[in-house]
């Protein structure tokens, strides 16, 4: 039975002018914290060359002990245990995101890659490189035609569909759109030839990671998640309990093989952007109305 966690990102931050901050470890709360730590703690050597890592090691791993002794206080529901752990000494945790998991291997996995994308990650490079694919080639010209799709040189301020969004250190979506709500837009493409069910599962788990970093970067009210996909018929079954999941977490489906999906998608996103003003033709030997008496 698919049950949700509640996790947060463990950060270490300075106390100092420069306000910086590192993600060092994930606490996923359940009956007891589980509390796991990044394997490059060795970083925070970036932020000052003083700190040890076996103290910090000591300082993420003592958030358990802690959360054990709320909950002996009486203390259980989930959001009071994050209130009172969200700050402490040069520890803090970030907003709460959820991630749903069936078994213990499920579970296993989503936290392996939430640490992975969201805490052990590589410094992203300068230049953000969109992904590359049938389907976001096609969406993405559909709403080029449809005079919503931001310039280069436009961002979300520009209240159209701005593509390759980085939301965090090798966290990119694929489109995203501020108009009152974020609505995050992400593609599975899984037509190509010699795609596997693992490769489709795979991606399927990063647009999770994607729309979870978003809630927890925007707000869960104010994120509205979309998963746009396009799978033959055998992947798409094998696939079905992941997508299950991610809508299960508030996102919405949206399959590109159905005409009605991608026509309702198409509409919706391209009315709440504002469309690229069209430029208006001079017609010469129009200088005005003229009338003869």
């Amino acid at each position: 039975m698919a049950h949700s966690y509640s996790f947060a990102i463990v950060r270490l931050g300075t106390n100092d002018a420069r306000d910086e901050r590192l993600n060092v470890g994930l606490a996923v709360f359940g009956d007891k914290l589980d509390v796991r730590i990044g394997r490059r703690v060795d970083k925070v050597h970036a932020l000052s060359a003083g700190i040890e890592v076996a103290t910090l090691r000591d300082l993420i791993s003592n958030l358990a002990q802690m959360d054990e002794t709320l909950q002996h206080g009486r203390i259980a529901d989930v959001t009071e245990r994050h209130t009172e752990l969200r700050v402490l000494g040069p520890l803090s945790l970030s907003p709460l995101g959820t991630f749903v998991a069936d078994t213990a291997t499920d579970y296993e996995a989503r936290v392996s890659s939430i640490v992975k994308a969201m805490v052990d990650v590589e410094p992203a490079p300068r230049v953000i490189r969109e992904k590359r694919s049938r389907l976001l080639t096609q969406v993405k010209r559909i709403f080029k035609q449809e005079r919503v799709l931001a310039k280069k040189d436009e961002d979300l301020s520009s209240h159209r569909i701005v593509t390759a969004f980085e939301l965090d250190d090798g966290l990119v979506a694929d489109l995203v759109l501020r108009n009152g709500s974020m609505h995050v837009v992400e593609t599975v493409d899984a037509t190509s030839e010699g795609e596997t069910a693992k490769r489709a599962i795979s991606e399927v788990a990063v647009s999770a990671l994607v729309f979870e970093r978003a809630r927890m970067r925007f707000g869960k009210d104010s994120t509205k998640g979309k998963l746009v996909y396009s799978a033959s018929a055998t992947l798409e079954r094998i696939a079905k309990p992941s997508l299950e999941a991610v809508e299960n977490q508030g996102a919405q489906l949206v399959n590109w093989d159905s005409a009605d999906d991608r026509t309702k998608f198409i509409h919706s996103m391209s009315m709440l952007a504002t469309p690229i003003p069209t430029k208006r033709r001079k017609v010469k030997g129009l200088a005005g109305p003229a009338f003869g008496f």
